[in-house]
């Protein structure tokens, strides 16, 4: 079952009492409705373009990157101007647009359709207070239906410009208002409004051209309006935790890779971040602030319930209404603010495992009460809280940083608990609820991926000083730059956190307890052990496929074996791992143009196409289109503002598709054909051109295609390239020997000066098989012996040993027959 999706509905009813306020004041602006009749008694704006921001300074493509999303938004708020809409003068900015005389001025039918949505949803959650068991509040009440009753003023008194259809659309409504449920105004907590959830796309009305100014409605200050503002925010929360949940449901199935699900989570927790922080501002004028409209939501809930609340204490709720408290993130943001009562300067909160009392995730947690649910909470959140506050003080060079690392350095930074961060910690626990004991099982796997990869660079390093390998497409300092790469995954699986706890308990002169052991931290986290391997990756990725393009060992060996394949040499598929090379890199990748040569002449031809200009290789495109976003964001640190909008065009790249579905048990992700993949892209920009941001932005949708294409991507990005690219070179080594003689008697003792020329032993045989040897020789005998030193090499178990280490990395490849996969998949 697909979870529910994301789709904001604070946002949505935001747009639209902004987009009602802004069409009523710059229509009757543009009418020439006077200044002195507003309650402010002017049109002066508030200046949006004078405030500034301060960065550190980025570099290489982060520093481009910020560069061009700083000037993007320097030129987008040039000469913009904010103008707030007070609820006063909403009916007189109607009624002058209504007598005006010019008879130009008409309703647009999405400015009827977006009040109408606004009245809805404001009238029926006034409906739903006493349901929620709120105390009835008189004067708050009357602003709140005063606002109901503004809004209503307004639409009648337009009723007459706006179209027949719009007009008859409106009336129905308005007769039938008390009629009207609420689709946003239902408790998050229990279920979203299916109504809400099929409505389709909708068009706000736009403001004049000409009238530059961003109008915004006026926000109600009350604490019924801090209630209902909160009440959407949750509604839009629960789906975003059913999203996450539905991720690591097919994560414990084995469905997807453990940094894919990392990544999709932590942008799932990226765009609630957004929506929190545009709802946020409303509740800090009221006492205590979130937790205090948070507290006020809860209770209602309870009593709504029909549970009695008056003989239990505050601290007893949790307990005995557990669940509840969980599903209204209660726990979460009471033990953080517990958490945050503790963070002092001068004092390092170290919570010893065990001084909660020791978590047991073998045991069954529907069968637990809620006291003991809460201990849980609190034992794992306590105790990783102050594995975060180590990070944030002590490692600022902490590989990665994920949503809740972000909040507890803030928290550590100001002493405030965001909401953010409270969802971000209660994901943390859900996350825990779901997969208990096999929580570990992230760490386990991101620590031996991570061996495995380190492993394969320093085998490469010690290969090439053991047989003098340079070039000088790879000057020493390129080395220099593996052996830290290969130095921080060392440090990534001894545990930076735990080194830096265990001195600062023996610079202190504390005793170390015997639970503290290595890689808690990340055997707690599934989310940073999964963006730590994202990041390794990418590290892992870019030096293979640097090291094939300075040497261009997988190319030419490429070429060599798809040359013996036609000439029917050796069997197809018979060297599984370049096998394997070719179908995850396009065939542009290996031969100039895409299409494998056909002819001996065209052998040539395009491998000294293949070498480029002045000996340096044509290289391997790079791919990876969406992981690669990722990576400069988790690897380098590149900030991105994750929008729906960034999210969808980052998605939009990918070179997969899915056929099938995920819940039946048959998707399968298609890479799609070189060929197919620019027409797509140019199908999509075309669409897009010919698309409004809400027709295609579905944020639940986005999150799903993220996590697919993300794990979709790993097989390349994980593959050992250093492994193949060594493999490549012995093979060229092989082919040398079996052919020196004859390559001695053709073209000279010295046709090789030194060991980088080694590629050109490809090149000497394709000569000789079409006659441009000295003496025009033309001869298939030494791509005879090519081909016996190829099945020499890949019998004696050689031609596996990229695909060995790939399944000891936790990813066995099977070959199929595309046509069978289809038929059984169908």
């Amino acid at each position: 079952m697909l979870p529910l999706p994301l789709k904001s509905e604070y946002l949505e009813y935001k747009k639209d009492t902004d987009s009602v306020a802004a069409w009523l004041a710059s229509t009757a602006r543009k009418c020439g409705f006077p200044a002195d009749q507003l309650k402010s008694g002017s049109w002066d704006t508030l200046d949006t373009s004078s405030s500034s921001t301060k960065s550190s300074r980025k570099k290489g493509k982060a520093r481009k990157a910020a560069s061009a999303v700083a000037q993007a938004t320097k030129k987008a708020i040039q000469g913009v101007s904010k103008y707030i809409v007070a609820i006063a003068d909403y009916p007189k900015l109607a009624k002058y647009i209504a007598d005006t005389a010019d008879p130009s001025v008409t309703v647009p039918d999405n400015f009827a359709a977006t009040i109408d949505r606004v009245i809805s949803v404001r009238s029926g959650f006034g409906e739903r207070l006493a349901e929620h068991g709120a105390e009835p509040d008189t004067e708050a009440d009357l602003k709140h239906f005063h606002f109901v009753e503004v809004l209503k003023k307004v639409r009648d008194a337009l009723l007459p410009r706006m179209s027949s259809k719009a007009s008859s659309s409106t009336e129905a409504k308005a007769a039938a208002s008390d009629e009207i449920s609420n689709r946003f105004a239902g408790l998050a907590v229990e279920e979203s409004s299916q109504a809400f959830l099929d409505a389709p796309d909708v068009e706000r009305p736009s403001q004049p051209t000409e009238d530059k100014t961003i109008y915004e409605a006026e926000t109600l200050t009350e604490l019924e309006e801090a209630l209902f503002s909160y009440t959407l925010v949750m509604n839009d929360l629960v789906r975003i935790r059913a999203t996450i949940r539905w991720i690591w449901e097919n994560y414990q199935k084995g469905l997807f890779d453990i940094a894919a699900a990392a990544v999709a989570t932590d942008t799932a927790l990226a765009l609630a971040r957004g929506i929190i922080d545009e709802a946020e501002p409303n509740f800090k004028n009221f006492e205590k602030g979130t937790w205090g409209v948070q507290h006020g939501f809860f209770i209602g809930c309870c009593l709504r319930k029909g549970y009695d609340i008056n003989n239990i204490s505050p601290d007893d709720a949790f307990h005995e209404f557990y669940d509840l408290a969980d599903e209204c993130f209660i726990n979460a943001h009471h033990l953080l603010l517990s958490f945050a009562d503790l963070l002092a300067p001068d004092h390092l909160p170290l919570m010893k495992e065990g001084f909660f009392g020791y978590y047991e995730p073998t045991l069954n947690r529907d069968d637990l009460p809620g006291h003991a649910k809460f201990k849980e909470d609190q034992i794992l959140l306590m105790e990783f809280l102050s594995d975060l506050t180590v990070v944030s003080r002590l490692i600022p060079s902490y590989p990665v940083e994920d949503e809740f690392m972000r909040g507890v350095k803030e928290m550590d930074k100001t002493g405030n608990v965001s909401f953010s961060l409270v969802f971000a910690a209660q994901t943390f626990l859900d996350i825990h609820h779901l997969l208990r004991a096999d929580v570990s099982r992230g760490s386990k796997f991101m620590q031996n991926e991570i061996k495995h990869l380190s492993e394969t660079l320093k085998d490469h390093l010690d290969y090439h000083k053991k047989n003098k390998l340079r070039i000088k497409n790879w000057p020493e300092r390129m080395d220099d730059m593996l052996r830290l790469v290969f130095k921080q995954g060392q440090e990534i699986v001894a545990d930076p956190v735990y080194q830096c706890k265990v001195h600062y308990y023996r610079r202190n002169k504390l005793p170390i307890g015997p639970s503290m052991r290595p890689n808690r931290f990340l055997d707690y986290s599934p989310v940073l052990a999964g963006l730590n391997l994202l990041s390794y990756r990418g590290d892992m990725y870019s030096i293979g496929l640097d090291v094939a393009n300075a040497w261009g060992t997988i190319q030419y060996g490429t070429h060599l074996y798809s040359a013996l394949q036609n000439e029917k040499l050796v069997d197809p598929q018979f060297w599984h791992d370049l096998e394997m090379a070719q179908a995850l890199l396009p065939d542009s990748s290996f031969f100039p143009g895409g299409n494998a040569p056909k002819t001996r002449k065209k052998y040539l031809d395009t491998f000294i196409l293949q070498m480029g200009a002045a000996g340096v290789p044509r290289g391997i495109k790079k791919g990876l289109p969406v992981s690669s976003i990722f990576v400069e964001k988790y690897l380098r640190r590149t900030e991105v503002p994750w929008t729906p909008e960034n999210i969808h065009d980052i998605v939009s790249r990918s070179g997969f598709e899915a056929k099938g579905e995920l819940g039946k048990g048959n998707l399968l992700m298609w890479q799609i054909e070189e060929k197919d993949q620019k027409d797509i892209e140019k199908k999509r920009a075309l669409e897009v051109k010919g698309k409004k941001r809400e027709e295609y932005l579905r944020p639940d949708e986005l999150i799903q295609a993220a996590v697919m294409a993300l794990h979709a991507e790993v097989t390349e990005m994980s593959f050992p390239w250093l492994t193949l690219h060594k493999s490549c070179w012995e093979m060229m080594k092989l082919v040398k020997e079996k052919n020196h003689q004859r390559l001695s008697q053709i073209f000279g003792s010295g046709y090789l000066n030194d060991k980088s020329q080694m590629p050109f032993v490809i090149g000497y045989i394709f000569m000789t098989t079409c006659g441009e040897c000295p003496g025009h020789l033309r001869t298939m005998d030494l791509m005879k012996q090519a081909a016996e030193a190829i099945k020499q090499y890949v019998t004696r178990g050689s031609g596996d040993l990229c695909l060995e280490q790939f399944a000891e990395m936790g990813h066995p490849v099977q070959f199929v027959n595309e046509e069978e996969l289809i038929e059984n998949n169908a």
